[in-house]
């Protein structure tokens, strides 16, 4: 099976990265595409809760930097193109913006989309007064009154947040809030903070600019004026963009076992899978587990691995005498070549190196060498071996 990618991950938030990082640590060709930068979700907050370990809080823009980090450092190529469609096939085949390619394995990480109330109007007041980020534009309201539409932990954690600038966040809970003990206990805290349980906004107000809501609740409509809003509700997964694989009524897509899906070689992490629990932890154990299942199945697959033969006075092997090692950690595009600088090691090193391109095909083939042959080699340049590449060739002599 040929493809243009190992693993091909669509979406690059916690469980993309993490699935990416898994399946390059593997030795494995691993493209992460995204349509405008990694992070997602996490780049509208400032702090995550309960990262990462429970009553801990930490920085949202470290906990990405250390995964795109690690995610460069194993070998992931990061790709800024909208995937519009993933195909059943030996190999899968993506859709992108970018043209279409092909990966052995897909792993699906894109999240949720922005939350919508569904109501006449809402789309033309998208960023004249209704957000669904409250990091970004949460300044923008600052001693303002502002209301806050859902019940879950994103939703609290977005009103807390918002608490901090506006003059007054109402919350406004459908049904009953499904968000933890600490985060209610925060909200009740702050002096700023309403919550409204029961409660539903069946209108906008304002012309071309938001200035009010209208809420229905138990004891009938009332008008509520805010010059912001941050719905969290009706955020749906990526729908249709896997053929062949129907969406739950969020939008959100169905596993059969953890990960996996009933279309061969796809696989789902994060928010995106349908029955997430939608939170950082859970989405960074779904991409472990996709990485991991995605290694798997192209092994269980036979490829890709290592063929090993024994070119002696330049004469290769009959195929009964070459072996293959499937299953192994680095395949011939994880290859770097390295010289000590002597004009006859190099010549062989860059003609076994053409050789091998060629071959493979491949965009790219590491080389470095020493300064000369008598300094030692360079640390920063062993580094970078290490680091990027899996096996490197040697080559020395006068």
């Amino acid at each position: 099976m040929s493809s243009d990618w190992d693993v091909a991950v669509v979406g690059a938030g916690v469980a993309g990265l993490t699935a990416a990082r898994v399946a390059a640590e593997a030795g494995l060709r691993v493209v992460a595409y995204d349509r405008m930068a990694p992070g997602g979700q996490l780049v509208n907050l400032t702090g995550l809760h309960d990262v990462p370990a429970p009553g801990e809080v930490s920085s949202s823009a470290e906990l990405m930097g250390r995964l795109v980090a690690e995610a460069e450092a194993a070998g992931v190529t990061t790709a800024f193109a909208e995937v519009t469609g993933v195909h059943a096939g030996a190999p899968p085949r993506l859709e992108t913006s970018e043209g279409e390619v092909t990966a052995g394995a897909v792993v699906v990480a894109t999240g949720l989309g922005p939350g919508r109330l569904g109501l006449p109007g809402e789309e033309l007041l998208v960023g004249r007064g209704i957000s669904t980020c409250a990091g970004c534009d949460g300044p923008l309201f600052r001693g303002r009154a502002v209301a806050v539409v859902g019940d879950d932990e994103w939703t609290a954690e977005e009103a807390l947040e918002l608490a901090e600038v506006a003059s007054a966040v109402t919350v406004l809970v459908p049904g009953q809030p499904r968000w933890s003990a600490e985060r209610a206990g925060r909200l009740a805290a702050s002096a700023r903070v309403e919550v409204l349980t029961g409660a539903a906004v069946t209108a906008l107000r304002g012309e071309g600019v938001l200035s009010g809501v209208v809420v229905a609740t138990a004891g009938g409509e009332r008008e509520l004026a805010v010059d912001g809003l941050f719905p969290y509700v009706g955020r749906r997964g990526p729908d249709t963009l896997v053929a062949g694989l129907p969406p739950d009524e969020s939008g959100r897509l169905p596993t059969e076992e953890d990960v996996r899906t009933a279309v061969p070689a796809v696989f789902v992490a994060g928010d995106a899978r349908s029955g997430a629990p939608e939170s950082v932890r859970s989405a960074a154990a779904d991409g472990e587990a996709a990485g991991t299942a995605a290694v798997a199945a192209l092994r269980a697959a036979g490829g890709p691995g290592l063929r090993i033969v024994d070119p002696t006075f330049g004469v290769q092997p009959a195929d009964s005498a070459a072996e293959t090692q499937a299953g192994g950690t680095a395949d011939w595009s994880e290859v770097a070549l390295f010289s000590n600088s002597k004009p006859n090691a190099t010549e062989l090193l860059r003609g076994v190196g053409a050789r091998l391109q060629e071959h493979w095909e491949l965009p790219e083939i590491g080389y470095a060498s020493k300064p000369n042959a008598s300094a030692a080699a360079d640390k920063d340049v062993i580094d970078w071996l290490s680091q990027r590449y899996k096996m490197v060739l040697v080559a020395v002599g006068d």
